[in-house]
């Protein structure tokens, strides 16, 4: 198994709970929803420290979750032993590849929420991620997933430059952690920006260097096509409003054909 660059940072999935930005995104009610609506178990592929996987679980779900970092992992085990005995029983966690992953069953909906596409930045990483989905679709299942609508302005404006992104905070520890971020380079040809976050905790710098694959509309409809996925619903939001020029988000609804 590839090693994850969030294990490269101590500590890091209570500086990714502690970043302002994450708890603020609007994609729980969504993931939630569409959870509810399947009346079965979820799979939730880069399910992190369980900021969606919880209130998934919460609602009533069973759910399975991946991940290849430990550190997001075990962050998810501690918050998960603060849960009633319920939601424990509704969880499984898994430390696994999630570019090319066997469980030997099926589920009526697999997510990857925030982002987890963009991270698969050549075609043979997309192609063999989404046949593992297919894998473990069941008949009729949906596979839910987002990435953002690409900015073009932003990328072109791009010159490498540090952005605080999170002001300096305390932890609950004790140590004060502030972060920002940088692109450091777009390469248009390949659709990608080599993205850093730097974290500051107690003077020390932690960079998190990592590549971002940006996704048109209609590349995603071919690219799942290919795949043999039939896109039901794409939205410009998690509030399902429509993909618009200069709308945040492409939020995907996909069934295997």
């Amino acid at each position: 198994m590839a090693a994850s660059s969030y294990d490269a940072i101590p500590d890091f999935g209570v500086l990714y709970d502690s970043v302002p930005l994450y708890a603020a995104r609007p994609d729980i009610g969504f993931y939630v929803e569409e959870a509810k609506a399947a009346r079965g178990p979820v799979l939730e592929l880069g399910s992190g420290t369980g900021r969606i996987l919880l209130p998934i679980a919460r609602a009533g779900a069973t759910i399975v979750g991946l991940d290849s970092s430990s550190n997001m992992l075990e962050r998810c085990r501690q918050k998960l032993a603060a849960e009633s005995a319920a939601v424990q029983g509704r969880v499984t966690l898994q430390q696994r590849d999630i570019h090319d992953f066997d469980l030997g069953e099926r589920f009526p909906l697999i997510i990857a929420p925030f982002r987890v596409v963009q991270h698969l930045t050549t075609v043979d990483e997309q192609l063999r991620f989404l046949a593992a989905v297919a894998r473990h679709l069941a008949p009729n299942g949906r596979f839910a997933f987002d990435v953002f609508n690409p900015y073009f302005a932003k990328l072109v404006e791009a010159d490498g430059v540090e952005r605080e992104d999170t002001p300096a905070q305390r932890l609950s520890d004790g140590r004060t952690l502030r972060r920002a971020y940088r692109i450091a380079r777009v390469r248009w040809v390949d659709q990608v920006s080599e993205s850093e976050l730097i974290y500051y905790v107690d003077g020390k710098r932690y960079v998190q260097a990592f590549e971002m694959r940006w996704y048109l509309a209609a590349e995603l409809q071919h690219l799942l096509a290919r795949s043999g996925f039939l896109v039901r619903a794409m939205y410009g939001d998690f509030a399902r409003g429509p993909v618009v020029d200069g709308c945040p988000e492409l939020v995907v609804l996909a069934e295997r054909i």
